[in-house]
């Protein structure tokens, strides 16, 4: 996993560096990107496709995997973001020959999400959520004012990529043809690495947008570190000294100093680290090269909002047997319109919804929760296999201390059939044990004693009757409940058990 992630970080920052701060030709860079700041109600649409191009020689199995990949797409057909913060969204999500329709809406109460096949919505409480986690004073105002004094300082300071033009158009935006700034920008993989470099210098240079940001950050912290109970003892590692954490002016002061001197030393071994990182990862030079591109087209109204995108990213990856890919490439197209018009988003009822915070699901749960056999089912059963399970054990196991008589191996009941997602549950009146499978809903019954067990009430016979240990487990033969429960059961020579459930 390690080796197919650490792509993510230049990926990521590649994305970041859309466009740069300067005016080109007369046009404001700088307010194209920060004009949807203001908005507060609109309507969208959105598309996303990927392409990957599989390395040369890859294996059918891998072929499989590519194949799957290039079948995903996602089409958000509609957005509504209200002015009141509340957002719904209807769309489809596309995936090898399925369709699958999903609707979704948050407000700031809940978050409520339900699919084509489901047997009802799920959602997710956002009420009393900080608290929960302990953040008390959370305001939602001051992390949306925060969220934009940090878009405003990151654009600002945002370099020029090398190549970037304006032209004047008319497009279709949802019907609509309007004249528009179209503003376009290439950057490659090649680029990045100064344009980071270059960005730095801005930060460092930008005295009044890095303490606006800082203090902006302290407005944001001071009162959930206040409700908290955290004080300036809490955070002697900062490197406050005496300044007491309510002097808002020497803390900030302190904090901006200690970050650009973090970043004026970085900006000293910049081209040292990069270096050493190509040398360590000479990977790299693979997705940094000239063959990573990012395009992007953004078409701005006179009221310096974006009404259209089109984003196409490749990223050049280097011969991997964990990663067999040449490149990988995303395509996101969106529009907006009815920009801070009346919109009212699409609320769904949380009637007879699945309350996800308090619910931990099991596999046949989850399952359950949706019509068999509808292609949400079929896609989590056969495809992301969610059922699937695989244990192994030891002759000398110390969690489950297998018991060998007679040719057959005995384990604790509870022990493997809770890990195989059954229930449990003991009859204390009969000396019985239920045991209940997760997916088939199977019932096997088990008498303290007995040599005989009932499945799904039929009656089997045992080698020996169900015992319990010194430390007051009961023991089944491990075979006939791994099978029951739908599972396969190996051995190898070294007398290893490997269970594995589809």
């Amino acid at each position: 996993m390690k080796a197919r992630t650490k792509w993510l970080l230049p990926i990521l920052a590649l994305l970041l560096i859309l466009a740069g701060c300067q005016s080109v030709a007369g046009f404001d860079v700088n307010k194209a990107l920060l004009g949807d700041l203001d908005v507060k109600s609109s309507e969208s649409s959105t598309t996303l496709s990927v392409n990957a191009v599989p390395a040369a020689g890859i294996s059918a199995e891998d072929q499989k995997m590519v194949d799957l990949i290039n079948s995903f797409s996602l089409n958000i057909g509609h957005v509504k973001l209200q002015d009141n913060g509340s957002i719904s969204a209807s769309g489809v999500v596309g995936y090898k020959q399925l369709s699958i329709p999903f609707t979704f809406f948050m407000d700031t109460t809940a978050v409520v999400f339900t699919a084509k096949g489901a047997k009802q919505p799920f959602y997710y409480p956002l009420e009393g959520y900080e608290e929960s986690l302990g953040l008390k004073g959370f305001d939602q105002n001051k992390t949306t004012e925060l969220s934009k004094l940090l878009t405003q300082f990151v654009v600002k300071n945002l370099p020029n990529p090398g190549a970037i033009s304006i032209a004047s158009v008319n497009e279709s935006v949802y019907g609509e043809q309007l004249s528009l700034t179209k503003l376009h920008t290439e950057i490659t993989g090649e680029e990045l690495p100064a344009l980071v470099k270059s960005f730095l210098k801005s930060i460092s240079k930008d005295t009044e947008g890095f303490t606006a940001f800082i203090s902006g950050l302290y407005d944001y912290l001071y009162p959930l570190l206040e409700a908290n109970g955290i004080g300036a003892s809490e955070l002697s590692d900062l490197g406050l000294g005496d300044i007491p954490l309510e002097d808002k002016e020497g803390v900030v002061t302190v904090a901006h100093d200690a970050a650009k001197l973090a970043v004026d030393a970085l900006l000293l071994v910049y081209d040292k680290q990069l270096d050493n990182l190509y040398s360590s990862t000479p990977e790299l030079k693979t997705v940094l090269s000239k063959d990573t591109k990012l395009n992007v087209d953004l078409f701005v109204d006179n009221g310096f909002h974006v009404r259209k995108q089109n984003i196409d990213l490749n990223v050049a990856l280097p011969a991997s047997e964990d990663l067999p890919l040449q490149s990988i490439s995303l395509k996101l197209g969106t529009q907006t319109w009815n920009v801070n018009g009346p919109v009212t988003a699409d609320r769904i009822s949380t009637e007879g919804a699945l309350d996800m915070s308090s619910t931990n699901l099991t596999p046949g749960e989850t399952l359950r929760s949706f019509e068999q056999g509808s292609d949400l089912y079929n896609l989590l059963k056969n495809d992301m296999g969610i059922t699937s399970k695989s244990l192994v054990i030891a002759p000398d196991d110390d969690y489950y201390y297998p018991i060998v008589e007679g040719g057959t191996t005995y384990v604790p009941l509870r022990y493997l059939a809770e890990d195989l997602d059954a229930a449990v549950e003991w009859d204390g009146a009969n000396r019985a044990i239920k045991v209940t499978d997760d997916v088939y809903g199977d019932q096997l019954v088990f008498k303290i004693g007995s040599d005989k067990v009932q499945i799904n009430g039929a009656t089997v016979k045992l080698p020996q009757p169900v015992f319990i240990d010194e430390y007051g487990d009961a023991y089944v033969p491990l075979r006939l409940l791994a099978e029951a429960l739908h599972a396969k059961v190996e051995t190898d020579e070294d007398g290893y058990i490997y269970i594995d459930r589809p």
